[in-house]
């Protein structure tokens, strides 16, 4: 892309999900592509809660036997992102238009991430509105853009029917 941005960032999103497909490797990611043009205003650090067992509760790495120094409030962010849930469930989901819905947790995530509140977020490919509602949530400011019919982004606005999953991120700034 030569139109005066600067590349940043490529996020991956490991999702768990699919069926084997004959012949090939299913897809189990999905790829964002952080750019700015120039330096970014905000970019606030992330960090995730230290992963532990579902079952008996205990933390899943040891971190080299250095679990003393982490820093209690978490695990900094990489750019390998192993805990957005994937969109299934109809609670979650536009029942209108089959458009890739993404996880309530990912868009919380960027958006906590790259502005603050007040600030203005464009998104250009509107979907279902997932990434307005977000911005809602977050008291961001938003642009949307969408080339096809935008009842179902008005609805998600206006009615309220959005349902998050659920992010234990601590943002720092």
């Amino acid at each position: 892309i030569n139109c005066g941005l600067s590349f940043r960032h490529w996020i991956t999103i490991n999702f768990k999900v699919g069926m084997p497909i004959t012949g090939r490797l299913y897809p189990s990611h999905y790829s964002l592509l952080y750019y700015s043009k120039g330096k970014p205003k905000v970019f606030r650090k992330i960090r995730t809660p230290i992963e532990t067992c579902r079952h008996c509760g205990k933390e899943i790495k040891d971190y080299g036997g250095h679990r003393q120094a982490m820093n209690p409030l978490g695990v900094n962010l990489t750019d390998v992102w192993n805990d957005i849930p994937p969109v299934r469930h109809w609670k979650f989901k536009s029942k209108k238009r089959k458009t890739n819905q993404l996880s309530t947790k990912l868009l919380d995530r960027v958006v906590q991430m790259s502005s603050l509140p007040g600030d203005l977020i464009i998104d250009p490919f509107g979907g279902s509105g997932t990434t307005y509602a977000v911005c809602e949530a977050n008291s961001r400011n938003w642009i949307g853009v969408e080339i096809q019919n935008c009842d179902v982004i008005i609805e998600r606005l206006t009615e309220g029917n959005l349902h998050y999953h659920q992010n234990n991120d601590y943002v720092e700034g």
